[in-house]
């Protein structure tokens, strides 16, 4: 029988709606995260943190935010990716659609979505690293459940070996790295926070703090690299991607076996996630404990960050769909389903409010909110995004980003007003 080419966007009727939901309770997450970066305060060091508003309260904010945020909801956001996946392909291949090609056209997208974000609007995207992510689980769709769940956590020890190497040889190739970023620094003459004209994270504070436009921009030329660099730290692709493959598994569930919907294995995932999950993620704010010398406890905690990342978010998801499940579902359909339905553009959405609050050329808020403040201010843009995502989809199916990327994946005008009821 030969496959069809064409694709049609899934209609509302068949949406696994908990999904939407996630999707905007990852964007929250995100952005706890990523406020940090934005104002700088992920890079400050101690004594400038000791000025900010607030200073006082940094300690509990921190490690609240390391224990709770930090990782995981990256990781949730990676997991529904890998879950996309599973969702797609499966409806394809009920449908007798190719899907490989879709699929690649699809991820082209969005990399050229996020290559403009990362070169023309902020550093820290993670599109880029989704997108060429994606194009390698394509490999993995002919996997058994079996063989996926093998297969993702063994990606997901990659880091960890990968982390081991460079402590065991004084940093490997990533130094030569770091040498060309050094070099192209200096020779754009961005600000240096040291004497000695050699680069550290500290350096992206006197980016965002300047009020030069020159400055932010010849940044965003850079940023690339930067972020390439930050990924060679830490092998960021295996982790993303080992997430992508428990997601494709997770997506298997949902949709051939109602995962969703089995209170009892979602009650064990739930406890198992939150059990090992909290004992690792308390783990990596603790001292070294006696005996042990705090270079090698950061070396154990470096290497279990993903693992410890993943059952986490595993006991999230878990807790979340139980919730669904119960009266609290209409509750967190109102906080989060018009958010996720329009991930894409709050994901973006994000970076310019982030700019516009923190940056020197934006309200400067980054270099006088401290921890605490931060955290507020995340609770406040969120209401923001709800609001504004409730009051677009009540007169468009797709949000302008998702609408835009269903448009050049489909290769045809698609209608995006919703039809008036009579």
């Amino acid at each position: 029988m030969n496959k069809k080419s064409s694709f049609n966007p899934v209609g509302s009727n068949e949406r696994i709606h908990v999904l939407d939901a996630l999707r905007g309770f990852a964007i929250f997450g995100i952005f706890m995260i990523n406020a940090r970066v934005f104002s700088g305060y992920a890079y400050m060091l101690g004594d400038e943190k000791n000025e900010l508003l607030l200073a006082d309260w940094n300690p509990v904010f921190d490690i609240f935010h390391t224990v709770f945020f930090s990782g995981k909801f990256y990781t949730l956001f990676s997991l529904m990716f890998g879950i996309g996946f599973a969702i797609q392909f499966i409806r394809a291949s009920s449908a007798d659609q190719s899907f490989n090609r879709h699929f690649s056209r699809r991820l082209f997208i969005l990399l050229i979505i996020g290559v403009i974000h990362l070169w023309g609007i902020w550093f820290s995207d993670i599109l880029v690293l989704y997108a060429l992510c994606g194009y390698v689980l394509i490999f993995f769709q002919s996997f058994s459940n079996r063989a996926l769940l093998w297969a993702g956590f063994l990606t997901l020890c990659i880091p960890g070996l990968y982390i081991w190497y460079l402590n065991t040889n004084d940093g490997g190739y990533v130094n030569h790295i770091y040498e060309y970023l050094n070099q192209q620094w200096n020779s754009l003459d961005l600000p240096h926070s040291n004497e000695n004209n050699y680069f550290q994270m500290r350096d992206v504070v006197e980016i965002i703090q300047s009020s030069s436009w020159s400055t932010v921009l010849t940044f965003n030329y850079i940023g690339p690299l930067l972020r390439g660099y930050i990924y060679a730290l830490d092998a960021r692709f295996f982790n993303v991607l080992g997430v992508f493959i428990i997601g494709l598994w997770t997506g298997r569930q949902l949709m051939l076996h109602k995962l969703h919907e089995n209170r009892s294995l979602l009650i064990k995932i739930a406890v198992t996630g939150f059990i090992f999950g909290l004992i690792l993620n308390i783990g990596f704010v603790m001292d070294a404990p006696a005996g042990l010398d705090n270079a090698t406890f950061q070396l154990i905690k470096e290497m279990l960050e993903p693992i410890g990342y993943l059952f986490l978010t595993a006991g999230y998801v878990a807790a979340f769909m139980l919730l669904y499940l119960t009266r609290f579902r209409q509750v967190l359909t109102k906080l989060f389903n018009s958010v996720g339905k329009t991930a894409l553009t709050n994901y973006i959405l994000q970076s310019f409010i982030g700019i516009f609050l923190f940056y020197g050329i934006g309200l400067g808020l980054g270099e006088y909110l401290g921890s605490a403040y931060l955290t507020l201010a995340v609770f406040v843009v969120f209401v923001f995004q709800i609001l504004i995502s409730s009051l677009w989809l009540m007169k468009f199916k797709y949000g302008p980003l998702e609408w835009i990327w269903r448009v050049l994946t489909y290769g045809r005008l698609l209608s995006n007003k919703k039809k008036r009821e009579l």
